[in-house]
């Protein structure tokens, strides 16, 4: 509704109108249900377990998962990683594999943090990549070592917010791509929303000095396309 609104009062009258009927139903908050829908396929639910039966990736779901498993148990730097390995983060990458393995061990998180859990869980295979892996973590643990060479303790115990990542492999076994440090809720934790080591940084005082490092904030852009919204609401009323 806001968007509509604010998009209404910037655009040409021509487009404005051309989208008045369903101005009418938000603002009747006519409610259509999936069944009445004329696109009910926009509620689909696929059959996870169907698609997952018909894979021809040749390494099974379960042993996918417990493969996962045991790559992170060997720390992300010992990840059996293919040749074509690529890593990507929301605004990181694609690494290499060499320059991955070599930034994951410059962090020294282990060091900075010796009580780092990761606490991975909620492991399940893409059914539309049958040889992806997804899962979550949701790392805690206390700022009482030197990170990264030069960031001295703060005693800071520091809860990420839920994120989510990814291994996937080839017929190998071997890993051709991780992702990390996506975030699920950025309201949760002390890291301002952050994920992967941006948010570790950020929660000990040390936040790098880029945009992308720091928590989220509306651009002007944003915050003025926002009060567009708000004003033509309250003019309608």
């Amino acid at each position: 509704m806001m968007i509509r609104s604010a998009l209404q009062s910037v655009l040409p009258s021509s487009f404005a109108s051309s989208s008045s009927s369903s101005s009418v139903a938000s603002t009747n908050h006519r409610i259509v249900r999936a069944a009445a829908h004329p696109n009910p396929s926009l509620y689909d639910v696929v059959d996870e377990e169907k698609m997952l039966s018909e894979s021809t990736f040749p390494i099974k779901p379960n042993e996918l998962i417990e493969l996962t498993k045991e790559n992170l148990r060997k720390g992300f730097a010992n990840i059996d990683l293919s040749e074509d390995f690529e890593f990507i983060g929301p605004v990181v990458g694609p690494l290499s594999k060499e320059t991955f393995v070599n930034a994951v061990a410059g962090f020294e998180l282990a060091e900075g943090f010796p009580d780092m859990k990761s606490q991975f869980h909620h492991f399940r295979v893409d059914p539309f990549e049958t040889n992806r892996v997804w899962f979550q973590n949701r790392t805690v643990g206390t700022h009482t070592g030197v990170l990264a060479g030069n960031i001295q303790p703060t005693g800071k115990k520091v809860e990420c917010p839920p994120q989510a990542l990814s291994l996937t492999f080839n017929e190998k076994g071997e890993v051709t791509k991780i992702t990390v440090g996506v975030v699920m809720d950025r309201t949760l934790g002390n890291t301002g929303g952050l994920g992967g080591v941006f948010g570790l940084f950020y929660a000990v005082g040390a936040g790098l000095p880029f945009p992308e490092a720091q928590p989220w904030k509306k651009s002007k852009r944003y915050r003025f396309f926002t009060l567009l919204g708000n004003l033509a609401s309250k003019m309608k009323k």
